[in-house]
């Protein structure tokens, strides 16, 4: 039966994301139902049950709570009469008595159910297991189920088999269109998991695929080997006042080989908060400086950069280095004159924001690019960058860490390097759940630290208020707070609204302890470095991701003192307050990272649509990476050979990536 698609369902589909068939038979259930009859003797409390029944009185009807709805009426099973409730479904008060209808519940005790989900299809055309889609109301479930199978049928020849045949036997998968249609119509449980498997495996063979060949195409760009006085390198750290952990020595040898190799490098340098990985793109900047050519280090905000150039001037003093500047507050000379300096060779290293990107900016000799905390920088921005250099290496630095072999699988076209010793001179900081979204309650433990030299961040979520959501807003706080500690203790503020050089003044003014306290969003979660700061609050902390908060108390505990940090939130979900629970009893950035791509999945922490990594549809990079680690090690062994005829489906879905290709609805 071909399904008829009205000009209204294809705009319902397009709003579902849905513009062709390949996008339809691709969108999978979130969810599946299993259906299946239990005999009313093995009922017991709490049982899901499925049932056939008759109405035998009329619909009851009570509102409660404003618009809240309570439904309920008597049934015959046929095997005994029940009692049947079913909340906020208004409608089903129409139903007449006589009706048939199937419904799905769990058993209350005492012939009481509560029912879940009420229809008036014949239960034995329910049984099984049953795909639940995320659909809107103009895309009626049943209809959609028939447009799946009427797709299905009708492009069975297209849907060729992107696995090779030899893969798909070792890996003990289906034939593509077989599992497509376990997908979407189920005959057992043993079946769709087999199925499950296939598309998942599917889609990471593809992706591991694709990254094999972005790095392949990385590595053909052609480079000439850097060559660098070693000596010189090891003198500069020795000079350092302090010593390389292990990992940072480990870090900073696979970086310099991949320098002096004929290969473009294209490596990820990860590691938890404080652990050291700056010094380490210095060095590598340092090395490509030795080599003749310049280098350039990227930060996701102008206060980042500047401390960075800060750094760099104190690092690099006595060595004859010039370093330059270059984000969107200077002033038009001062920006003027960075370009010329880069454009003309004077400038070796080069510290920047966004601006770094622009077309105005030319460089002499770029050498190599180092990005901080990589997710915030997109794909084509760092390619943009990289086409200003032909001889450019590229370092991207991650504070988000997660496992090295799971990194590996995820950023397939890059090298990893992982620093997990902390230096010894790292201070951890103590963590304070406050189920309490109120400053009040810590105003006496605060207050002795304050008068002992500390200073203070207070962190909010928002920066204005909003009446639809109750959030601690940054000028709301800094009001109170600066009314509260008038005349003893000096209040600032600081939010992503304000122009870049009021807030390089309030950084200033905070570092040189001018202000004691700094009220102020998320602009500080990056590489802020204040050796005082070593209190932080942080508002409504439920409403951040935990590497997000782990990331904001890494601005504290930084000097000589230890650090101290409230997490406040008037929540109740045990959900979340599990979740701050788990970052106020750790102190490991692996483990808050690993447990945040766990419940929170990788969206939020990577940054996928920034870092370019995909959205799998059906693969949990979690709980199915042995799956991926598979599917890389598969992708290894199967490119160099692309071209061979078993192939074929695969070249045919790489291509598809590239340029989503498609068969049209109609």
């Amino acid at each position: 039966m071909t399904v008829t698609i009205t000009p209204k369902k294809q705009l319902a589909l397009k709003q579902l994301g849905l513009e062709d068939a390949v996008d339809v038979i691709q969108f999978f259930p979130y969810r599946y139902d299993r259906f299946e009859q239990i005999p009313y003797e093995q009922w017991t409390v709490d049982t899901r049950i499925t049932f056939e029944a008759v109405i035998i009185s009329a619909p009851k009807l009570v509102y409660y709570r404003g618009r809240q709805s309570l439904v309920s009426f008597e049934a015959d099973a046929g095997f005994e009469h029940l009692r049947i409730s079913i909340f906020n479904r208004p409608w089903l008060a129409h139903k007449t008595v006589g009706s048939r209808v199937t419904i799905v519940g769990k058993y209350q005790g005492r012939r009481s159910v509560l029912a879940l989900q009420m229809n008036d299809q014949p239960l034995a055309e329910q049984l099984g297991i049953k795909p639940v889609y995320a659909l809107k109301d103009k895309v009626p479930a049943r209809w959609f189920s028939d447009l799946e199978h009427d797709l299905l049928n009708r492009h069975e020849k297209e849907l060729v088999d992107v696995i090779p045949e030899q893969l798909r036997v070792m890996r003990g998968c289906m034939p593509r269109y077989q599992a497509l249609c376990q997908v979407h119509f189920p005959t057992d449980q043993e079946s769709l998991m087999k199925a499950l498997r296939t598309l998942k495996y599917e889609e990471f063979l593809v992706f591991q695929c694709l990254m094999i060949d972005r790095r392949s195409q990385w590595q053909q760009d052609g480079k000439t080997a850097k060559h660098f006085d070693q000596d010189a390198i090891e003198a500069f750290i020795t000079r350092l006042p302090f010593r390389l952990t292990d990992d940072q020595r480990q870090a900073v040898n696979e970086i310099l080989a991949d320098m002096a190799s004929g290969r473009s490098m294209s490596r990820l340098l990860q590691g938890d908060v404080g652990c050291g990985k700056t010094i380490v793109a210095f060095i590598a900047m340092y090395a490509c400086h030795l080599a003749g050519y310049q280098a350039v280090l990227m930060a996701p905000t102008a206060i980042l950069a500047s401390q960075h150039h800060d750094n760099m001037r104190r690092f690099f003093a006595g060595t004859g280095l010039k370093t330059v500047l270059l984000h969107a507050g200077l002033s038009a000379a001062q920006r003027q004159q960075a370009l010329d300096q880069i454009a003309d060779g004077q400038a070796d290293l080069v510290v920047g924001t966004h601006a770094v990107f622009q077309e105005k900016v030319v460089f002499d000799r770029l050498g190599l690019i180092v990005t901080d905390e990589q997710h915030r920088f997109g794909v084509k921005q760092r390619q943009a960058l990289h086409d200003k250099g032909r001889q450019a290496d590229v370092l991207m630095m991650s504070a988000t860490p997660i496992p090295r072999t799971l990194a590996s699988s995820l950023y397939g076209d890059m090298d990893v390097s992982t620093i997990t010793a902390m230096p010894n001179s790292a201070k951890s900081v103590t963590t304070v759940l406050v189920r309490k979204n109120s400053f009040m309650a810590l105003v006496d433990d605060i207050e002795p630290l304050l008068q002992g030299g500390d200073q203070m961040y207070v962190v909010c979520a928002t920066i204005e208020k909003n009446e639809d959501y109750k959030i601690r807003n940054v000028n709301e706080v800094y009001a109170n707070l600066q009314q509260f500690y008038r005349g003893r203790h000096k209040v600032g503020l600081m939010h992503g609204q304000m122009d870049e050089d009021d807030k390089d003044d309030v950084m200033r003014r905070f570092a040189a302890h001018q202000i004691d306290i700094l009220v102020t969003t998320t602009v500080v979660e990056v590489g802020v470095d204040v050796k005082a700061a070593n209190l932080m609050v942080i508002y409504d902390a439920n409403r951040f991701g935990l590497s997000q908060l782990h990331q904001l108390r890494g601005r504290i505990g930084r000097g000589t003192r230890p650090g101290h940090c409230w997490l406040l939130t008037g929540s109740d979900d045990p959900e979340a307050l599990d979740r701050l629970q788990m970052v106020a009893g750790n102190n490991d950035g692996f483990k808050i990272a690993y447990y945040d791509l766990q419940t929170r999945g990788p969206g939020d922490m990577l940054g996928y649509r920034q870092s370019g990594l995909p959205v799998f549809a059906l693969g949990n990079i979690i709980l199915d990476q042995d799956l991926l680690e598979a599917a890389r090690q598969d992708a290894k062994g199967i490119m160099p050979h692309i071209e061979q005829p078993g192939n074929s489906g695969l070249r045919k879905r790489l291509a598809e990536a590239q340029d989503h290709a498609s068969f049209d609805l109609d």
